[in-house]
């Protein structure tokens, strides 16, 4: 949906969240609880929704740190197998 084109039915009736989520999507380390930005894009057409995470808040995980560092090492996100 990034794209403007919904990949479910192949509309451009898409729209973004004007501000980003924040307390819903939370990563558990050792250090305590960090947040991530999360993007929602929304198809008018067929009602599908995706979210997307931001990959670097230097203020939530520290300099020269990243979701893709700190989720597989965090308390709450699980691998799907």
């Amino acid at each position: 949906m990034v794209t403007g084109k919904c990949p479910h039915c192949g509309s451009s009736e898409i729209y973004v969240s004007d501000n980003p989520f924040y307390e819903a999507f939370m990563v558990k380390t050792e250090a305590g609880t960090d947040l991530f930005s999360v993007q929602c894009y929304l198809c008018l057409s067929c009602r599908a929704m995706e979210l997307h995470a931001a990959e670097r808040s230097p203020s939530l995980f520290g300099k020269n740190k990243a979701l893709i560092d700190e989720v597989p090492k965090s308390a709450n996100w699980k691998k799907v197998a």
